[in-house]
C-alpha cells in the first residue's frame, strides 16, 4: 500500500491464505476507520500464512486487528491506535490473534485499547517481542496459549493493576 491515509467505514474482511499486506511505514500508510458504521473490528482476518506489516490501523469500532484461528500469522511492525486517548468507547483489543497457530508480534505499537493493547489468546507457538504497549487497560496479555515466548517489550502508562498478565488454563 502507498503512503496516506485510507478511510473505511466498515471492517475489512480477509478469509484467503497466503496473504501479505505491507505499507510504506507504521506512520506513513494509516488505515482509518473513524466513524466506522459497520462491523466489529477494523481488520479481520480468519486465514493461514498472513503477514501484515509496516502500516497503521487507527480508531476501530471494536477490535483494531483480529486474527481468528490462522496458522503462520506475522505481525510486524504495526501500529494500532486510538487517536482520541484511553476512553472506555475504544475497542477492547489491539493485536488480537485467537485460536491461532505459530505467531510473531513484533515491533509493533499498541495504543487506547479499552482492555489489552496486545491480547493472545487460546494459541500455541507464540512469540510476542521488541513491541511497545502504551496507554491501554493492560499492556500484554496472555492467556490460556501453549509455548509463548514474551520478551523486550516496552509497557508504559496502561491503567491496568499489571502491565503484563499470563493466564494459564486449560487451553
Amino acid at each position: 500500500l502507498p503512503p496516506g491515509k485510507f478511510q473505511f467505514d466498515r471492517t475489512l474482511s480477509l478469509t484467503v491464505g497466503k496473504v501479505t499486506i505491507r505499507g510504506q511505514g507504521i506512520d506513513k500508510t494509516t488505515l482509518s476507520f473513524k466513524g466506522q458504521t459497520a462491523g466489529s473490528a477494523g481488520m479481520l482476518v480468519k486465514a493461514d500464512d498472513f503477514t501484515i506489516e509496516d502500516l497503521a490501523i487507527e480508531d476501530a469500532a471494536g477490535d483494531a486487528l483480529k486474527i481468528d484461528g490462522g496458522t503462520n500469522i506475522t505481525i510486524r511492525r504495526v501500529r494500532v491506535e486510538w487517536t482520541g486517548g484511553p476512553k472506555t468507547t475504544n475497542g477492547p483489543y489491539g493485536l488480537y490473534p485467537v485460536n491461532c497457530r505459530n505467531v510473531l508480534i513484533e515491533e509493533s505499537v499498541a495504543i487506547g485499547a479499552s482492555d489489552a493493547g496486545i491480547y493472545v489468546g487460546q494459541s500455541d507457538g507464540v512469540i510476542v517481542r521488541r513491541n511497545r504497549a502504551e496507554r491501554n487497560v493492560a499492556a500484554i496479555e496472555i492467556e490460556n496459549t501453549k509455548h509463548a515466548d514474551v520478551y523486550d517489550n516496552t509497557v508504559t502508562g496502561n491503567t491496568g493493576h499489571k502491565a503484563m498478565a499470563l493466564y494459564v488454563g486449560d487451553g
